[in-house]
């Protein structure tokens, strides 16, 4: 991994009559995690894949499954997506009531935790319960409306530096990624602001050539210069 940053597909994205093979490109391209939507059509607009599904690819990849839930009473998800085999589960702030409780429950299911914080958002709910948490996901748009044509929001950037001194001021080793429009062109301001994972997905979809994509990015991080197109 190129500077210590992760890199990760957002199968959201993907052609869903053909997702066992867009598993084997993602791992071919060297994509290091599978970023899942699961949405319920009531805390957003749009719906995700369904736990039946994200069980029955489960056995195609060994890269682990990082689910971003999207739903109103997020926990009654919890039982089935364990059993589907998702290794980390991110929980909307917007949708739980009892923030410690609800991360905890995670955590006790055998799965780790992580907090979705939407764009508009306030970070200050997360000091207290940081130290509890492997990851934190800031979204860089309305979730659910990358396919009506919403575009990264560079607003997310400070959102980035402010989660990042948070989650320092708290000693806390929490995983700090970005999704929601991310292309190459965002990636290095976004590692500069202190993340440190990176979901993709139209940015490597809608290109012809995943694996090339990739690389690009990848060398972007590493201050390389790589030509546009």
């Amino acid at each position: 991994m190129t500077s210590g940053v992760r890199l990760g597909a957002a199968l959201f994205n993907a052609d869903h009559s053909r997702l066992g093979e867009e598993l084997a490109r993602v791992e071919a391209a060297g994509l290091d995690f599978v970023h899942l939507d699961v949405f319920d059509g009531r805390l957003v607009p749009d719906l995700g894949f369904p736990p039946r599904t994200i069980e029955h690819l489960r056995p195609l990849t060994r890269l682990p499954f990082e689910v971003h839930l999207a739903a109103e009473e997020p926990l009654r998800f919890l039982p089935v997506l364990r059993d589907a085999g998702v290794d980390l589960l991110l929980l909307h702030v917007e949708s739980v009531r009892l923030l410690y409780e609800a991360v905890f429950s995670v955590r006790d299911a055998g799965l780790r935790v992580g907090l979705v914080f939407g764009l508009g958002t306030p970070l200050e709910l997360l000091p207290p319960v940081a130290g509890m948490l492997d990851a934190v996901l800031l979204l860089a748009r309305v979730t659910g409306e990358g396919t009506r044509g919403a575009s990264f929001n560079p607003m997310v950037i400070p959102r980035v530096r402010r989660a990042r001194e948070l989650i320092d001021q708290a000693e806390a080793g929490v995983d700090l990624q970005v999704a929601g429009g991310v292309r190459r062109e965002h990636v290095r301001d976004l590692v500069a602001a202190g993340a440190t994972s990176l979901a993709l997905g139209g940015g490597i979809y809608r290109v012809p050539d995943m694996g090339a994509e990739v690389r690009a990015i990848r060398r972007t991080l590493a201050g390389e210069a790589v030509d546009v197109g």
